[in-house]
Formats: C-alpha cells, structure tokens, sequence
C-alpha cells in the first residue's frame, strides 16, 4: 500500500469535482488502498479551506472518515526547501516524517521539486496514471 501525502488543493477540487483525479484519490484512500498520511497542521488546514469554502455537510462527514483512518504524523524536522510560498514546507515535513511514497498536489512550488527525500510529487492525474495505467 502506498503512503500518500494530499496537498489542500486535491480536497478542494474533490469537493467541486466528484469525478475528478483528486476525487477519485479521496476514494481510493477510503478504500484502504492507499495510506493517507498527515500532520495536525495539514488536517487544520484542509478543515478551515472546507470550512470557508462552505463545503457540504456530507463532504465533511467523508473527509472526517479519511482522517480518523489515516496515519498521523508529528514533524520534527523543519524543511525550508520552498522560498517563495515557506507554507508549503509543511507538506514537505509531513512527507519526510511519514516516509511518504507521494506527495500528490496541483501546487507549482512544490511539483517544480520533482522529488524530495525519495518521495515522488506530481499532480493528481499523473498519480492516477502511474498507479492505474
């Protein structure tokens, strides 16, 4: 089972688009078959962009589900690999402390590093594509 970690934006284009790649991952990780890993900072942030963007009470209920089965991580270790947005480092430091095989994002910062500490980030299509193609 792979270990992922999912940027803010995979839940936001889950919630506007069911039948998107990022929707399609949610499910895959409520499935068991794949390892949603992540830090307390990363749930907080997914419930306050689900919160101001008013998602539905039953996309709530879903997400709340994901978490409450995945694996929580507390980062140690700072990473300052992104300059120009220093937030998205905390996705780096969930990764690193989780042993993540993915990070999957639509984040040009982050996709722009390819690779960090052996973990492969790309955007959710391309995930769905190396895993099911």
């Amino acid at each position: 089972m792979l270990k992922v970690v999912l940027d803010t934006n995979v839940f936001i284009a889950a919630y506007f688009n069911r039948k998107s790649a990022s929707a399609r991952i949610i499910d895959l990780c409520l499935e068991n078959k794949h390892e949603l890993i992540f830090s307390p900072r990363l749930r907080k942030e997914v419930r306050l962009i689900l919160k101001n963007v008013r998602a539905e009470r039953g996309f709530h209920e879903r997400i709340r589900s994901l978490f409450m089965n995945a694996s929580k991580v507390k980062p140690i270790q700072k990473v300052f690999m992104v300059k120009e947005d220093p937030e998205d480092n905390k996705f780096l430091e969930c990764v690193l402390e989780g042993k993540a095989d993915y990070l999957i994002t639509s984040d040009r910062h982050l996709l722009e590093l390819g690779e960090f500490a052996q973990t492969k980030i790309c955007k959710p299509t391309q995930f769905l594509k190396l895993q099911y193609t």
